[in-house]
C-alpha cells in the first residue's frame, strides 16, 4: 500500500503593488518623453531663440545710438539689461510648453489614455508640474545666459549707466533669478491649462499675464503702476536679484510673491483636475 502525497492548497498570488515613488518617477519620464514628440515644443523653443536674437538686435542699435551721443546724452541712457526685453518673451514661450502639456490633452481628448495609465490624478498632475518646472528652469538658465553673455560681448568696456555689470560675475544673480521666474511661469501655465482646459484660452491668458500686463501697468498713475507692476512676473527678476529697479518689493517680498504664484497655480489646477470630469 502506497501513501498518497498530499499537496498543499495553492493560494492565489497576491497582486504586486507598485511603489508610489516608482509610479511618479515613471510618470515624469513619460511626460518628458512626450514633450519631445510634440512639434509645438520645438516651435516654442524656436520662439525663444528668435526672442534672444531680437533682444541682441535691439541692444546693438542701442549701443550704436550710445556711441553717436554726446557725453551728456550718454549719462541719461538707460541700463542695457537684455533680460528686460528677452526674458518676458522667453518666459511666455517656455511657459506655453507647460500649458500645452495638459491643455492640448483636453483639446484632443488624449487626457483619457493618460488617466488610464496613471489613474491617480494628483500623481499625473505632479509629474506634469515637475516636467514644466524642469523645462522652465533649464530653458530659462540657457536663454538668460545666452542673452547676458551676448550683452557682455556687445557692451565691451562701455561704462555705466549703459553697462549694468561692473564685472562679469555680477550677471550671475540676474541669470539665476530670471530662470526661477521662467520656471514659475511654466508652473503657472500648467495651472491655467488644468483650469481652462483649452489651448487657445490658456495661451491667451498666459500671454496677458506675462506680456500684456506689464505694458498695461505703464499707463496707470505712478503709485498704482509701482504697486501693480511690482507683483508681475517679469518684474520680479530685478527684485529677486537685488539690482537697481524702481519696484517696491524687497527680496523676501519678491520670493513670497513667487511662491504665491506657485501655490495658487497648483492649488487651482489640482482642484479643477481632481473635481471635474476629464472629458
Amino acid at each position: 500500500m502506497t501513501a498518497e502525497r498530499v499537496h498543499p492548497a495553492r493560494t492565489a498570488a497576491a497582486p504586486t503593488t507598485v511603489p508610489a515613488v516608482r509610479v511618479f518617477r515613471d510618470a515624469v519620464a513619460a511626460e518628458w518623453c512626450k514633450l519631445g514628440t510634440l512639434r509645438s515644443t520645438y516651435a516654442f523653443l524656436a520662439g525663444c531663440v528668435a526672442a534672444t536674437l531680437f533682444g541682441m538686435l535691439v541692444l546693438y542699435f542701442l549701443i550704436e545710438a550710445y556711441d553717436r551721443s554726446t557725453a551728456a546724452e550718454q549719462a541719461n541712457f538707460e541700463t542695457a539689461d537684455p533680460t528686460v526685453v528677452v526674458m518676458p518673451m522667453v518666459a511666455f514661450f517656455l511657459g506655453s510648453i507647460g500649458a500645452t502639456s495638459i491643455a492640448s490633452e483636453f483639446t484632443t481628448g488624449s487626457i483619457g489614455p493618460g488617466l488610464l495609465a496613471v489613474p491617480q490624478r494628483l500623481v499625473l498632475l505632479g509629474a506634469k508640474a515637475v516636467t514644466a518646472a524642469a523645462v522652465g528652469l533649464l530653458g530659462g538658465l540657457l536663454f538668460a545666459l545666452l542673452a547676458d553673455v551676448g550683452a557682455i560681448l556687445l557692451l565691451g568696456g562701455r561704462p555705466a549707466p549703459l553697462n549694468p555689470w561692473p564685472a562679469w560675475t555680477d550677471v550671475i544673480p540676474t541669470v539665476c533669478c530670471a530662470a526661477l521666474v521662467v520656471m514659475v511661469t511654466g508652473i503657472l501655465g500648467l495651472g491655467l491649462g488644468a483650469v481652462l482646459r483649452s489651448t487657445a484660452s490658456t495661451l491667451v491668458s498666459l500671454g496677458g499675464l506675462v506680456l500684456v500686463s506689464p505694458i498695461f501697468a505703464h499707463f496707470l498713475p505712478t503709485a498704482w503702476q509701482l504697486r501693480f507692476g511690482s507683483v508681475l512676473l517679469p518684474n520680479l527678476t530685478p527684485q529677486l536679484a537685488g539690482s537697481d529697479h524702481p519696484w517696491l518689493l524687497s527680496r523676501t517680498g519678491a520670493v513670497a510673491v513667487l511662491v504665491g504664484y506657485v501655490v495658487v497655480a497648483l492649488g487651482a489646477g489640482s482642484y479643477s483636475f481632481c473635481r471635474r470630469d476629464a472629458s
